[in-house]
């Protein structure tokens, strides 16, 4: 007899149905069209050149400032994409990732191309642009930007993710009064992050003060000289070390001491939210970081507000008095009507009669209102033909409800009518308006704008000439629309909110540094604003009672966000607010260094900092910005003659061009032939609509080795894959007798979108496989070759359809809360040489519960059947993507990872075995087809659980792990043909002879496990041990790769 392990799974560069996933939809056709600058190539649609216009003027702007801080100049022109909305934006196909609320934009390596979306707030797009040609720029410097470079490992050094965001923030932003309030607290409350814990913690912020400190003390050339050193050194603290003669411990230590000396003289004098107001929510407790976007009831007993409790955003209605949770009145992020809850412009508002919520959401392609019962929780939605919709308002006389539209190239206030179900502008103009809050007559509306001195909108020059990073407060009277302004101040206003029954504001307003509340009566003859707080982190978004006798606002300390109540608003007192000392230093040479543009010269650094850059960047140096590894002569930058007309660019249409991706090796594994290579070349336009790859191992003939192609059509709502591949697998049969499996064939699906959590799969395949027996035998020349001696061939049509659902939330190493379920049919008609006749049904379905902020409980159930002919056989145990591993199955010792079944060589149904079978794991603790059968059904328990946030190894392995997560798990299968088996102790005869245990179909397993994520896959390692008559057997263990379940 002839053996063969007909236990396999082959992973094969081809197109495969996505057995889970959720869906990026385009819903809009986008007629592309780009300009050119010098450096950029800025692509927009929809007739909204303005966009294009202002980004470009910001972009070269930045750029003239990130590349005197880099001392680079780019050697391969940016190109930027630039979408009108965050709903738009989330249709992108340059980047995979849904991006979701909270991701302003998204620079990725393949082209180093940026994208991003105007919001509607003009400041807010400027930093996002700079954010982002940073990261473009370091892509550019570092790593040549092309992911090709680090993929083949000419580039190993990897910049930390608080040093490359961090700086983004810092050149960007240089430093403000958020970022100030931040550090503060975490200097004064909390333990303040050592430098590498910044990779897990505060990247952001915490990295753009580690910039400021690293710039103010050591100048900004040491910001060029850190990169320069990190990618000469190939490691990242080694840079910073030869760069500032220190460690990351030393460094630190230097921080932390700049810290203590620049918040702790803040203290003085000022209040700790905590002391002056009365908390309604605990973030510590509740281990989230924001409870913001609060509204009091009309009856001033309920208070709603958006919740990440869970990590994900809820509304809650909570007792206004003591904050005892009363509902959860909203579920956000796991259904298609609440996709996101709007929390980087929230707004909630009651109706006057206390029964409903007003909030805006995403709702599939485009923003809604949605009106909610608080008793019944039921909804209403109410969909607008606006791209952005955000900050509801509920008038006071029920009959209209204010909300923030923004179309195109502004946002504006509108106004929805509840009885004719349709919007009106309000304001109309270029200026971003937000925050609407009515007066209780509901006759006029407060709210922030960056209009400036163009109170009544009109305005005739460019934005990016405007000063609009400023915002004051306006009101705008909804029956003629006249404009009045309210505040005019050197500092930022923001979330008016009017009180009732008299002609009195209080708004937010970041006066000498800190965000307090601040009180402004209208009528002159009253006095003028005054802060009514001092306090020592920072207050926003105010909500009055109607009685004016309670005022609740967003507060930040201790790391996050929490509601606070202040009693009879109105009697407060002025305080007095004393500058930080950020404000008292904001003129000084060290809060300028981040602005060296040339338009900008007045503000450059003096003395030795100035002599320098002049020297560095002098005529005749620029050979500094050269390739550190290059002895050619310097590369030419990008730079182009941009193409104006009477000072405007000129737009040019869109045509698809393809360019190369990456090129890599890729790890194929089978459970059966083991390991093998192949090199994949990936090519796609610069908009991602189009994807073609192909890859190949051609070490032998053309037909003795590996390849495939395939292409993706993604421009449409429905996604089009096609792909034709071969794999030839060999195995030994005996010691003279080789065993060949080639098996080719084309492949296409299409993939139908309902929404972002649901579709529907069609396939259709086309297989054709033939077995060979090569048998060595001498030549002529006396030289050993391999001789077909037999042939056989096989060859199937295959169509298929699933039904996908998945509203997953993920973690770090795989879902935590949610539902996914998949129900595959596959039916083969009969087509083909061997005429194959079988239909088969799978079900798969995985139920997340989130148990606080940390832990998970998971439960997954999977059956599948096969009828016809030939029916399908389902091999059940195992884990998929097995590295190693090994231990006892039934109180014996493994010989191997999977059950041995002999199959003669002249077996019709080897080949249906090893190529139509499904596969149902993971089983932990049996090995590969412990059981198999025309039947299965497979239960997966499992508990996760944090398990080592931190772990930093030493020599010789220096490495550093975050997030470690553990697991418990209980796993029950069983695999049958017929149902007498269960029945029956007798082992059924496709098992084979001499199997002298009793049989059952059942498997019952259980262990422990840990999963690591390694950036680039996960690493999974379990032990498990099997049930038996005598006990559980002595464990098994696995070491694996892939995604978890």
């Amino acid at each position: 007899m002839k053996q063969l392990f007909s236990i396999t799974f082959f992973i094969i560069s081809m197109i495969n149905a996505q057995s889970f996933g959720q869906n990026k939809l385009q819903y809009r056709d986008f007629d592309w069209s780009f300009i050119q600058t010098p450096h950029f190539d800025i692509y927009y649609y929809g007739g909204e050149k303005d966009l294009a216009d202002f980004t470009a003027e910001v972009a070269e702007e930045s750029y003239e400032q990130i590349s005197i801080h880099l001392r680079w100049d780019l050697k391969r022109r940016v190109s930027i994409m630039v979408y009108n909305s965050h709903n738009e934006f989330q249709q992108t196909n340059v980047v995979g990732t849904y991006m979701r609320e909270g991701i302003g934009g998204v620079t990725e390596l393949f082209k180093n191309r940026v994208v991003f979306p105007f919001e509607g707030n003009y400041e807010q797009f400027r930093h996002v642009i700079h954010h982002e040609l940073v990261h473009a720029m370091i892509n550019d410097m570092v790593y040549g930007g092309r992911m090709q470079n680090v993929v083949s490992s000419r580039t190993r050094i990897r910049v930390p993710i608080w040093s490359n965001e961090g700086l983004a923030e810092y050149l960007s932003s240089n430093w403000d009064t958020k970022a100030d309030m931040v550090m503060r607290d975490v200097s004064i409350h909390e333990r303040m992050p050592s430098v590498k814990e910044l990779n897990y913690f505060m990247a952001y912020k915490g990295g753009q003060s580690l910039w400021r400190f690293i710039a103010g003390k050591y100048g900004r050339e040491k910001v060029g000289d850190i990169f320069r050193s990190m990618k000469k050194t190939q490691n990242d603290e080694k840079g910073y070390e030869a760069a500032l003669g220190m460690n990351y411990e030393d460094l630190t230590k230097q921080w932390h001491k700049y810290l203590k000396k620049e918040y702790w003289p803040d203290v003085k004098n000022r209040d700790p939210i905590e002391d002056m107001s009365e908390r309604l929510t605990d973030h510590k407790k509740e281990r989230n970081f924001y409870n913001v976007s609060p509204a009091i009831s009309p009856d001033g007993s309920m208070v709603a507000v958006l919740s990440d409790e869970n990590g994900y955003f809820d509304i809650q209605i909570l007792d206004a008095i003591t904050g005892k949770k009363i509902k959860k009145l909203v579920k956000g992020n796991r259904s298609v009507n609440f996709e996101e809850l709007k929390w980087l412009q929230p707004g909630l508002s009651w109706s006057p009669d206390n029964k409903k919520i007003v909030v805006a959401a995403k709702a599939g392609k485009s923003d809604v209102l949605h009106i909610i019962d608080v008793e019944t929780t039921k909804s209403e939605k109410f969909e607008l033909d606006i791209d952005g919709v955000f900050s509801a308002s509920w008038s006071p006389k029920g009959n209209e409800i204010a909300f923030v539209g923004q179309v195109g190239n502004s946002s504006d206030l509108y106004l929805f009518d509840l009885e004719t179900k349709k919007e009106r502008k309000i304001t109309d103009d270029i200026f971003t308006d937000s925050y609407p809050s009515w007066n209780s007559e509901g006759t006029k509306i407060v709210f922030v704008s960056d209009r400036g001195e163009h109170i009544s909108g009109e305005y005739e020059g460019f934005m990016y000439d405007h000063d609009y990073k400023q915002t004051d407060i306006y009101t705008v009277n909804i029956s003629d629309g006249n404009i009045q302004r309210i505040t005019e101040t050197t500092y930022n206003e923001s979330h008016p909110v009017w009180a009732n029954q008299t002609d009195t504001l209080f708004y937010t307003a970041d006066f000498n540094g800190v965000w307090n509340l601040f009180l402004h009566p209208i009528n002159s003859s009253l006095g003028k604003a005054y802060p009514v707080t001092n306090v020592l982190t920072g207050i926003q978004q105010p909500t009055i009672s109607k009685d004016n006798n309670m005022i609740i606002f967003a507060g930040y300390a201790n790391i996050g966000w929490d509601l606070y109540s202040l009693s009879n608003p109105l009697n407060l007192k002025k305080r007095t607010v004393e500058p930080t000392q950020f404000i008292l230093g904001i003129n000084s040479e060290e809060s300028e260094i981040s602005d060296l543009r040339k338009h900008k010269s007045n503000l450059q650094p003096k003395n030795k900092i100035g002599q320098y850059s002049d020297w560095i960047f002098a005529k005749g140096y620029e050979y500094q910005n050269s390739s550190l590894y290059s002895d050619k002569k310097p590369e030419k930058s990008v730079s182009i003659d941009s193409v104006k007309v009477d000072g405007s660019y000129i737009s040019k249409a869109y045509k698809t061009r393809f360019t190369l991706d990456i090129v890599s090796g890729n790890l194929q594994i089978s459970n059966v032939f083991g390991t093998s290579g192949m090199t994949y070349f990936s090519f796609s336009d610069i908009l991602g609509d189009h994807q073609i790859s192909f890859g190949t191992e051609m070490v032998l003939t053309l037909e003795n080795s590996d390849y495939f192609f395939q292409y993706g059509y993604l421009k449409n709502k429905t996604d089009y894959y096609f792909a034709a591949f071969q794999n030839a697998n060999f195995f030994q049969i005996d010691y003279w007798t080789l065993g060949r499996l080639r098996h080719y064939g084309v492949q296409a699906y299409a993939s139908q979108p309902f929404s972002r959590f649901q579709r529907i799969d069609y396939g259709l395949s086309w297989h054709n496989i033939n077995y060979s027996i090569l048998e060595q035998r001498l030549n002529s020349f006396g030289q050993t070759e391999y001789i077909t001696t037999s042939s056989s061939k096989y060859s199937t049509v295959l169509p298929s359809m699933s039904w996908i659902y998945d509203n997953s939330v993920f973690g770090f190493t795989g879902p935590v809360d949610g539902l996914r379920k998949n129900t595959t049919i596959t039916i083969s008609p009969g087509y083909g040489s061997n005429k194959l006749k079988f239909q088969t049904l799978k079900s798969d379905v995985r139920k997340y519960w989130r148990l606080g902020r940390d832990y998970t409980f998971a439960i997954r159930g999977f059956f599948g059947s096969s009828i016809g002919k030939n029916k399908q056989k389902f091999f059940l145990g195992g884990v998929p993507y097995l590295l190693s591993g090994g231990g006892e199955t039934n109180g014996v010792e493994d010989v191997s990872n999977f059950r041995e079944v002999l199959l003669d060589t002249t077996n019709e149904t080897l080949i249906h075995d090893l190529y139509f079978t499904e596969y149902a794991w993971p089983l932990r603790g049996a090995r590969f087809a412990e059981r198999f059968g025309n039947n299965t059904t497979l239960l997966n328990i499992e508990i996760r659980f944090p398990f080592i946030n931190y772990l930093a190894l030493g020599f010789p392995l220096k490495m550093i792990f975050g997030n470690i997560r553990g697991h418990a798990f209980v796993d029950i299968g069983a695999a049958w043909d017929n149902k007498s088996e269960f029945k029956s102790s007798d082992w059924p005869e496709r098992y084979g002879p001499d199997i002298n245990n009793a049989y059952s179909p059942w498997i019952t397993t259980a262990g422990l496990g840990t999963k690591i994520n390694l950036g680039y896959f996960l690493l999974k390692i379990e032990t498990a041990w099997d049930k038996n008559k005598n006990g559980y057997s002595k464990p098994q263990w696995y070491f694996s790769l892939g995604p978890d379940w």
